[in-house]
């Protein structure tokens, strides 16, 4: 190729070597913009699936934190029932029962709020998740757009050279 381009191009005048450089310029711009429209969209694919990982995450936490509450709750009447039981009164009555709905009232109000909480972050992160994907198809659709633009700007100079 090396030893055709001037040949060619002293036969020719040049123009058909210039034609050459110029083809392979946009066919590498090309490849470039192609491949930089497929890393983003993959970007966006990978953020959505990070972020399905992460809320899953926080459910499991959510569940590690009632299984901690209950376990809490359930050690405080033991406690409570240990100390009326030591004092001879029954745990139904009086005030070790009052004491126990009310720690139960306030471990099932927690327990609520925490599930609430932590339904709305799981929310949150997938649909950050979507919105990864959706930004990351986006880029790629710009990124093939400027790359045809870019392209029309190096081949329509080109091809007036050739003929």
């Amino acid at each position: 190729m090396a030893v055709a381009v001037p040949i060619v191009t002293a036969i020719g005048g040049g123009s058909l070597g210039a034609g050459i450089v110029i083809t392979a310029a946009a066919a590498a711009s090309a490849a470039a913009g192609v491949a930089s429209a497929s890393a983003q969209r993959a970007a966006g694919r990978h953020a959505e699936a990070q972020s399905v990982i992460d809320a899953n995450a926080e459910g499991d936490a959510a569940r590690e934190r009632e299984i901690q509450r209950k376990k809490d709750l359930l050690r405080a009447i033991s406690s409570q029932q240990a100390a009326a039981g030591a004092t001879g009164v029954a745990f139904n009555q009086g005030s070790p029962a009052a004491i126990a709905r009310l720690d139960i009232a306030e471990a099932n109000r927690d327990l609520a709020i925490d599930s609430s909480t932590s339904k709305q972050r799981q929310r949150s992160l997938r649909a950050q998740g979507r919105a990864a994907r959706f930004a990351g198809r986006a880029q790629s659709a710009a990124t093939l757009l400027d790359t045809v633009a870019g392209l029309g700007k190096t081949i329509a100079p080109g091809v007036g050279a050739i003929f």
